[in-house]
């Protein structure tokens, strides 16, 4: 799509975006864009389309496959943003991914040693909250890493 930067920095409306674009469903053409990305292994049009998802709010479960996919993918530098997205959307499908995330360690994060990007998995685990969610919260309270531990076990406490 054309014009993402103009609309990061304001100059230009979501209106005059999609009229640019020629764009009527903005959902639509995201989650295709998101996915030709994915398939591409493209990390610039990744953060593109992860943003578009964010400024126009489409918050829906027509994203999570694609999503949870790129979770567990280390080629690009969006884990956070996504976890937030998939947090909003809770779908109990991904849940599993959520954990899985918790040990891909991608390599741009290695400065961390507060583990955010973990600690938010753990968080969206425990928000989807579905009765999935609290054996992988149990899982996590025996995990290795004291962060990660003390988060998991916080949480599994507000769901008893």
């Amino acid at each position: 799509m054309r014009a993402i930067s103009e609309l990061m920095l304001d100059k230009i409306s979501k209106t005059e975006f999609l009229k640019l674009n020629g764009v009527t469903h903005i959902d639509e053409a995201t989650k295709c864009g998101l996915e030709a990305a994915y398939e591409k292994r493209d990390a610039e049009n990744v953060e593109d389309f992860i943003y578009l998802i964010f400024k126009f709010e489409i918050l829906n479960d027509k994203y999570v496959d694609i999503l949870n996919n790129l979770l567990v993918s280390k080629w690009h530098y969006k884990h956070e943003d996504i976890v937030i997205l998939l947090q909003k959307i809770s779908s109990e499908k991904s849940i599993k991914y959520l954990y899985d995330a918790i040990e891909l360690h991608p390599e741009y994060l290695e400065w961390d040693d507060n583990y955010a990007f973990e600690v938010k998995c753990v968080r969206a685990i425990y928000h989807i909250g579905m009765e999935k969610s609290y054996s992988y919260l149990e899982e996590l309270c025996i995990h290795p890493n004291a962060v990660i531990r003390d988060m998991a076990q916080r949480q599994l406490k507000k769901l008893q």
